[in-house]
């Protein structure tokens, strides 16, 4: 009887054990399960917010795709332009250069031409006055002569060879033109001899 109630204990006591094992490996599954439903959803939450972040990024990208694409189109139609306008100034600058190179081509033409003719008016005005210059001397040079003729402190065989030599150089300058000597002697009033010899000399 009491071998019966110690193993009837004994069975009680290890169904009590049995029984708080199962217990705890019940709740050690529970509490497993707990926590892998706990990091499922952990994961399920940063899976939605990587794909709300991929999405994110994807539309960021798309955003900047077309923006760059944007930017491209606005700096080729802008270069377009530039490129036009730059064409159209070199075209003006060409043409007002061309204008001016003409223009002052005409104008130094111009300029020279009256430089030219003002030369040539002063080269004229110089030779005039070169003539009237020797004109003036040689009046005046016969004018003392004349005057000379009246002056009464000059004696007459002064005046007298002042005429022979003038008559001389006269006679000469004629020779040398090739004026025949007799012309030479009617027009100076010099003889024959006067004028042989000094074709002589010449």
């Amino acid at each position: 009887m009491n071998s019966i109630a110690i193993v009837l204990c004994i069975g009680i006591f290890l169904f009590i054990i049995q029984s708080i094992f199962i217990i705890f490996c019940l709740r050690w599954l529970a509490s497993g399960k707990r926590k892998r439903d706990k990091e499922f959803a952990i994961l399920d939450s940063e899976r939605g917010q990587l794909i709300e972040m991929q999405s994110a990024l994807s539309q960021e990208v798309q955003d900047a795709k077309k923006l760059a694409n944007d930017t491209l189109n606005k700096l080729r139609i802008i270069g377009s332009e530039a490129h036009a306008e730059w064409e159209d100034v070199t075209k003006k600058i060409n043409s007002v250069l061309l204008e001016v190179d003409k223009h002052s081509g005409i104008i130094l033409e111009d300029n020279l031409s009256k430089l030219a003719m003002r030369s040539m008016s002063v080269e004229k005005i110089m030779k005039d006055a070169q003539l009237i210059n020797e004109k003036i001397v040689e009046n005046t040079r016969k004018a003392q002569k004349v005057l000379k003729l009246f002056d009464t402190n000059v004696p007459n065989e002064e005046i007298f060879k002042e005429i022979q030599s003038e008559k001389y150089f006269e006679a000469k300058k004629l020779l040398s033109e090739g004026v025949d000597a007799s012309v030479v002697v009617k027009k100076l009033g010099l003889s024959m001899s006067e004028v042989v010899l000094l074709s002589a000399y010449i």
